[in-house]
């Protein structure tokens, strides 16, 4: 099923992004907890991260919420349209 939101035009919602991240990876010494996850979040949804213990779910979500730097290597992410890279400070204050 799919629920979509009357505030905003469908072209918009379609083409917004709450949350893209590409090749998300992050190694504690030489164990690998992510490795090239890629995660794409319409902005208007729900979104349920689901997975068996150790399977990186809590560190997926401290690395976009800015509580934890991403590992070398990886790609792009951007949450709420702002580049953790280079905007972290902008992801927080959201």
């Amino acid at each position: 099923m799919t629920v979509t939101r009357t505030s905003a035009p469908l072209a918009t919602q379609a083409a917004a992004q709450a949350i893209t991240a590409t090749g998300l990876r992050k190694s504690y010494g030489d164990k690998a907890v992510l490795d090239g996850i890629d995660l794409a979040v319409p902005a208007g949804t729900v979104f349920a991260l689901l997975g068996p213990n150790g399977a990186g779910k809590t560190t997926a979500v401290k690395i976009l919420s800015t509580l934890i730097s991403p590992g070398a290597g990886s790609g792009a992410i951007r949450v709420g349209g702002h580049d953790l890279a280079t905007d972290a400070q902008a992801i927080r204050a959201t």
